[in-house]
């Protein structure tokens, strides 16, 4: 009976959004573009770089250079082996989704296990720095603004300490590198990450689009559209907290649990790059919430 509903219910969505999309479809039409513009100008020329970066690093086993050097201090702190720090530092650099795309092509090349991989997913998830800073610094003052995304930053350290479980052990012949063509390697990364980037466009494009259908109905409540807005995808929910006038701390505490959850948007994105392997989504999603909950309390406390 609840499949009942739940199918019926979706289908009446998809049916009003058809017609919501042929009576609006200028509306429609502009927020494709904009949604085009925002991944040429903003998410395309950071990750694409990134990906082919990523892919040449791990192909000449550069993790493992990452092992050698911080195994010992990753197993004390985290619990985990030295190349969880090549996640971490490279996730740090680039920002999500480049998280899951780095953990995904370490497991499956044999780099790390299925297990280490779901727990790096817990507390590698960051924004990319230059992003917030951009977009935080619309809203809040500077000394506000490095402070939200050191508690972003400082809230998945705590994740990592928290989560920690005993690393496992590492051999160097995980990292023995196979003799490929040069050529052949770089032309086949670049196939994969246009592919990856692709469906970061069509999700980016889903979200946006998704988000106008929804608020809709509630367009002139700022506060509403702007929660709705950023729990599907985080560079909406921020363009609209900028515009919201409330007190400096509700909108500390709404723009951290933007920025710790991610949006649905980074969640399909996440989901759709570990399709195809045993790393289970499940783990990001605790991550994401664990995220929230310290992220709020580290705002409300400092």
């Amino acid at each position: 009976m609840k499949e009942k509903i739940g199918n019926f219910t979706f289908c009446l969505f998809i049916f009003f959004s058809i017609i919501f999309i042929f009576t609006n479809n200028k509306e429609v039409a502009q927020i494709i573009i904009d949604a085009v513009n925002l991944f040429l100008k903003k998410v395309f020329v950071s990750l694409f770089p990134m990906f082919i970066i990523n892919d040449l690093l791990i192909q000449h086993n550069i993790p493992y250079y990452f092992y050698l050097i911080f195994n010992n201090s990753f197993k004390k702190i985290f619990k985990t082996s030295g190349t969880s720090a090549y996640v971490f530092i490279m996730s740090l650099i680039s920002g999500s989704p480049s998280n899951a795309y780095i953990i995904k092509e370490l497991a499956t090349s044999n780099k790390i296990s299925i297990e280490e991989a779901n727990h790096f997913l817990m507390f590698t998830f960051f924004s990319n720095p230059l992003f917030l800073m951009m977009m935080l610094s619309t809203i809040f003052p500077l000394n506000t603004t490095i402070k939200i995304i050191m508690i972003h930053y400082i809230s998945n350290i705590l994740i990592g300490i928290l989560m920690r479980k005993k690393a496992p052990s590492i051999s160097k012949e995980n990292f023995q590198k196979e003799e490929k063509n040069k050529t052949s390697s770089l032309t086949k990364s670049i196939t994969k990450s246009i592919s990856t980037l692709l469906m970061i466009l069509g999700t980016v494009t889903f979200y946006m689009l998704l988000i106008y259908i929804i608020t809709y109905p509630f367009a002139n409540n700022l506060l509403l559209k702007t929660i709705t807005s950023g729990f599907l995808e985080i560079t909406n929910g921020l363009n609209n907290l900028a515009n919201l006038t409330i007190f400096p701390k509700i909108k500390e505490i709404i723009a951290i649990a933007m920025i710790s959850f991610g949006g649905l948007s980074i969640h399909t994105q996440i989901k759709a790059i570990l399709e195809d392997t045993k790393i289970n989504y499940k783990y990001f999603l605790k991550g994401r919430i664990m995220h929230t909950i310290i992220g709020i309390l580290l705002v409300i406390i400092f």
